[in-house]
């Protein structure tokens, strides 16, 4: 039964970047809708992913697994947005900071923009969900 143990440590994962992301779209909420797709999704994942959890038959995981695959195209979503539509340019600018000293700044000044990278964090959340509720179909316990 340990797919259904690293779904709920997932499930609670989804709790954290909810609140998380409530904190630090706490301006963009005012300005733009695409703030709340974020919200939205870490909700109803909670919301539904939960019981479908604590039920954890074959449909049940299906459900879960379908919200865990949105959490992880929100996330693409997310990258998308944060990146202008240009998320290659916005990876190389993040990796660049790999050839800075420890200190420097890059000519960019920190908060500036929305980080980049951060909706990931939904896409890989939502992928170990989809992968731990799909595997070996409907007969493990």
């Amino acid at each position: 039964m340990i797919e259904k143990r690293i779904a709920g440590v997932l499930l609670s994962g989804a709790a954290f970047l909810l609140v998380e992301v409530r904190f630090e779209h706490r301006e963009v909420l005012g300005e733009t809708w695409r703030g709340w797709i974020p919200l939205t999704c870490a909700a109803l994942l909670l919301a539904a992913g939960v019981p479908a959890w604590l039920a954890w038959t074959g449909r049940t995981r299906k459900i879960l697994s379908a919200l865990f695959a949105l959490a992880a195209a929100v996330g693409l979503l997310g990258a998308w947005f944060h990146s202008d539509g240009h998320p290659l340019k916005a990876f190389g600018r993040v990796a660049s900071a790999w050839m800075l000293k420890p200190g420097q700044d890059g000519g960019e000044k920190p908060g500036t923009a929305p980080p980049a990278l951060a909706p990931l964090a939904f896409s890989g959340l939502g992928l170990l969900g989809v992968l731990v509720c799909t595997a070996g179909g409907p007969r493990i316990r």
